[in-house]
């Protein structure tokens, strides 16, 4: 009876690890940076790059593929100044999402194949407005905004 309790134990043990991996987002924020770094990493591209040099250098933060990803073509000044817009609610609910005054020139990235560190995408060429969380600076960020964009909630 004592080896099938080990396995028990065993089997309990690796299903509160595989429950505490699935915790954590694969898209999670380095821990050394604001919520407002990582977003300018992630989706400001003033000048249009390739997906593939950009998204290496999103993915080498995480380790992984990131499945989709945006770029706005717009300095962060400008996307910034979109939280001085009429506030909108957010996919999930929350009241401090803000739609861009006009389209913008943007760089989707979609994956299409590999695994870490070999990530292919495709890239599509869009002309639209998006809509982006803001919230308060964090210690670290510019304190030249009363309000960062800290996720984009979509492209419309």
């Amino acid at each position: 009876m004592v080896p099938a309790r080990a396995g028990c134990c065993s089997l309990l043990l690796l299903l509160l690890l595989g429950l505490w991996v699935a915790q954590v987002p694969v898209s999670a924020k380095p821990k050394h940076m604001t919520s407002a770094q990582w977003f300018e990493i992630q989706h400001v591209q003033p000048s249009p790059q390739g997906c593939k040099g950009a998204m290496d250098n999103i993915n080498k933060h995480t380790k992984h593929c990131k499945g989709l990803n945006t770029f706005l073509h717009e300095s962060f000044s400008s996307v910034a100044a979109t939280c001085q817009t009429s506030v909108t609610a957010c996919k999930n609910g929350h009241k401090n999402c803000h739609q861009s005054k006009e389209p913008v020139s943007l760089t989707q990235c979609d994956l299409i194949s590999g695994k870490y560190p070999a990530c292919r995408y495709k890239e599509t060429k869009l002309h639209a407005s998006y809509i982006i969380a803001c919230d308060p600076p964090q210690k670290g960020d510019s304190g030249k905004f009363h309000l960062v964009p800290v996720h984009l909630d979509g492209v419309v």
